[in-house]
């Protein structure tokens, strides 16, 4: 009976010195021997904790993105439809000055001052048996661009068919025209001896040239000119023949 009370004594100093112990030992060791004990409580305490850090939230962050993207998108879409509202009015800019440039070409046409120095003859005298005779050069002045016009009632009128600088019509037929500066209409219808006017079924005596001459704005042989000159430009030129009587015999002459 006497040993109980000395086990019982030696359990409980036993058990003091163990508080002791774990009093006085640092927090470190008491820790890494309490951690079996504690790890288990700690345990679900760590999984919880990376719980939110997995959160869907952070996932949820990217959808927002795409929403705002479309609110973007149709912003440049506007830009394009204000792009194409300027290209209107410039499209309507250049079919306006074409619409304007179409009446701007004016077709030749007879100017106001017809004024001008014509030094043509009147009559020429001719063999009445002559059936081509040469016209004497014409003189025109006062005038820059020229138009003349001409008709015979002999067969036709001759004269240089192609000219530098001028426009011709009908050489070699009864009506006939020449068109362009005026010194070069002149030079070409009185260029080599001159127009020369024939005809194949008589003589050229009776016959007569007509002239009107028009001073235009520009060139052209249009014979629906001829008549918009002045009535004071125009000239006639009458062949007459030479007073011969056609029976005439020359008498022979004898060399001494």
């Amino acid at each position: 009976m006497a040993r109980a009370p000395e086990s019982t004594m030696k359990k409980a100093i036993f058990a003091l010195v163990l508080l002791c112990v774990f009093i006085v030992t640092p927090r470190s060791l008491a820790e890494d021997l309490l951690s079996p004990i504690l790890g288990t409580v700690d345990a679900p305490i760590e999984t919880a904790s990376p719980k939110p850090t997995v959160s869907p939230a952070p996932t949820e962050s990217p959808t927002p993105e795409p929403t705002i993207s479309p609110t973007t998108e149709p912003s440049p879409n506007p830009a394009p439809s204000g792009s194409a509202s300027p290209e209107a009015p410039v499209v309507a800019s250049t079919d306006s000055p074409t619409a304007m440039a179409s009446p701007t070409p004016i077709p030749p046409h007879a100017i106001a001052n017809q004024s001008m120095r014509i030094a043509v003859p009147t009559t020429i005298s001719t063999d009445p048996r002559a059936r081509s005779v040469y016209l004497p050069r014409l003189q025109i002045s006062g005038v820059e661009t020229l138009l003349l016009c001409g008709y015979t009632n002999a067969s036709a009128v001759q004269f240089t068919q192609s000219f530098p600088g001028v426009e011709v019509a009908g050489p070699g037929s009864q009506f006939f025209r020449l068109s362009g500066p005026a010194h070069l209409v002149m030079a070409a219808f009185n260029s080599d001896m001159g127009a020369r006017v024939t005809s194949s079924s008589r003589g050229v005596s009776g016959s007569v040239v007509s002239f009107s001459f028009v001073a235009l704005s520009k060139p052209s042989i249009s014979q629906a000119l001829c008549n918009d000159g002045s009535a004071s430009n125009n000239r006639t030129i009458s062949f007459r023949a030479l007073s011969m009587d056609l029976n005439m015999i020359k008498d022979g002459v004898r060399l001494k």
